[in-house]
């Protein structure tokens, strides 16, 4: 929910995934703090090497059993598909943010546009 998102990722203990296409977060923005791997290239990024997935991504790789790995994307339904992709490599409590940026927007959340 919105507000367990916004003080986990106000204190940096999340790894708040955001699952749209590049050019999506250009167009309509970003969550502060959200690293981008599009839904399609979540399964291969969550099966790489720590230092890899650092090289790619800027941050270090979460654990499997890290409970605050949260995917979002739109509304809700790609973060989804990639929860159920996390949860099939392993990373069984990783979850996805019900109405993702959207949710986010319409309540007033920080949002990063560029």
């Amino acid at each position: 929910d919105y507000e367990e998102v916004k003080d986990l990722l106000q204190k940096g203990k999340a790894f708040f995934v955001d699952v749209r296409e590049p050019k999506e977060l250009v167009n309509d923005g970003r969550i502060p703090g959200a690293v981008n791997i599009p839904l399609n290239d979540v399964g291969v990024a969550l099966e790489m090497s720590p230092e890899k997935f650092k090289e790619k991504y800027g941050r270090e790789k979460p654990s499997p059993d890290d409970p605050n790995v949260i995917f979002s994307c739109r509304k809700g339904v790609r973060a989804t598909s990639a929860m159920q992709t996390a949860h099939a490599k392993g990373y069984h409590a990783a979850r996805f943010y019900r109405g993702s940026f959207c949710d986010w927007e319409e309540r007033g959340g920080e949002v990063i546009k560029g």
